[in-house]
């Protein structure tokens, strides 16, 4: 979703971390009362009850299906404290379905789950729990020779694990690994997170309290997740990266007495969006929030709405923001956007041939004004405040566009 790397990074830190956690307390589980043990399954349904009402209530189908595999995986396998490490047709097939459909759902993107791929995923997911009724039917003395002619020889490293398995899972999560690093969804990186505790069941000798104890925390990692996805899409404006307006709203709420509000827009901002379109008007608009993104001083940036962005400076005065606000409006000013065209190169070499030719190209500078202001014993209010910045902005434009107009000040 964002292309910072400390957000990419944290992906990853998130479910490695709350995972690294739990197995290194593991040992602990001894010293916990039996009588508080024999509540740990139930509270792991309970956490992937609620990370099916949360699915279905923010509409993340591709979480909903995961939840009801970990659900199928941890009833059939765990929650009995036997294991899944018998010679069981389902046990041998939920070993490779379970990483198999994390993989896939990190390939597909969110669609819904009433939309037509929606109902295709859970047609997919049916025909899957069909297939394992009918193993469950057929028997038990059959399939522990077919597992082990399926499974070969063992790991080394892993005693009593199959290679296959371990190996189709590493898979898996290199499969999953390339589209959530590119897309950079902390749910996607979640799937990576429940694939991981699935393994760490698979590989470790791990039974009983310590598979469900990892398996709940890899249903928490999806669940909170999902909150976190969820609260980003209401506070995070998705096409720039930026904090939204609701975001600014809860910030101006919480302001102290002394603070600055600069409010920023672009100039000619219509005017580009319908000569060149609107896909390039959106490349503008992400070109121009990474830099407000950058501001120094102290200053946090809104995206207000349409091309229009907020910056607020907690504890400052004018004097303290200029500075900074000066150098976003020249860095701005001075980045000569080159605009993509349908026909450009497939490939970065290609595209070097033909810059080296020449040709055409199209490139759009773009500038931005910004009105200041402070708040004061007069001028309390954030929304006060945030009214006279806009009508400095609008001096600033009145008065040639590019510029920085303060409250009070020409």
């Amino acid at each position: 979703m964002y292309g910072i790397l400390p957000q990419r990074i944290s992906l990853y830190l998130f479910p490695a971390s709350m995972l690294a956690a739990v197995y290194v307390h593991l040992p602990s589980l001894g010293e916990i009362p039996d009588t508080w043990l024999e509540f740990l399954p139930h509270v792991t349904y309970l956490v992937f009850i609620a990370g099916i009402f949360l699915s279905l209530h923010f509409n993340k189908s591709r979480a909903f299906f995961v939840v009801l595999m970990l659900i199928l995986y941890y009833w059939y396998g765990f929650s009995t404290g036997a294991g899944c490490r018998g010679p069981s047709r389902i046990c041998t097939a939920l070993d490779y379905l379970l990483p198999g459909n994390i993989a896939i759902v990190c390939l597909m993107r969110e669609k819904g789950l009433l939309t037509p791929a929606g109902r295709m995923r859970s047609v997919f997911l049916l025909l899957q729990l069909i297939m394992l009724v009918i193993l469950a039917r057929t028997g038990e003395a059959l399939a522990g020779n077919q597992a082990s002619v399926m499974a070969g020889k063992d790991f080394a490293l892993f005693p009593g694990v199959e290679a296959p398995v371990l190996m189709f899972m590493g898979t898996c999560g290199i499969i999953a690994a390339i589209p959530t690093h590119a897309r950079a969804s902390l749910i996607d990186g979640a799937f990576l997170g429940v694939l991981a505790a699935v393994a760490m069941v698979r590989a470790l000798p791990l039974g009983g309290d310590a598979a469900t104890t990892v398996l709940l925390t890899s249903g928490l990692i999806l669940l909170l997740s999902v909150l976190q996805e969820s609260h980003n899409m209401a506070y995070r404006d998705d096409l720039t990266g930026l904090l939204s307006r609701r975001a600014l709203n809860e910030q101006l709420a919480g302001l102290g007495r002394r603070y600055v509000i600069a409010m920023l827009d672009l100039d000619h901002f219509k005017r580009l969006n319908d000569s060149l379109g609107h896909d390039v008007g959106d490349q503008v608009l992400r070109m121009a929030a990474a830099r407000i993104r950058t501001v120094g001083g102290g200053g946090k940036a809104y995206r207000y709405g349409g091309e229009e962005f907020t910056i607020v400076f907690p504890n400052r005065k004018v004097e303290d923001t200029l500075p900074c606000l000066e150098d976003l409006r020249s860095s701005i000013a001075a980045y000569h956007f080159h605009v993509r065209s349908p026909d450009r190169p497939d490939t970065v070499r290609q595209g070097q041939r033909k810059r080296s030719g020449g040709g055409e190209s199209t490139h759009v500078g773009v500038t931005v004004s910004i009105g200041v202001a402070e708040s004061s014993s007069c001028l309390r209010d954030p929304h006060d405040v945030m009214a006279v910045a806009d009508a400095a902005l609008y001096r600033a434009k009145q008065r040639g566009r590019n510029r920085i107009s303060t409250a009070g000040r020409m």
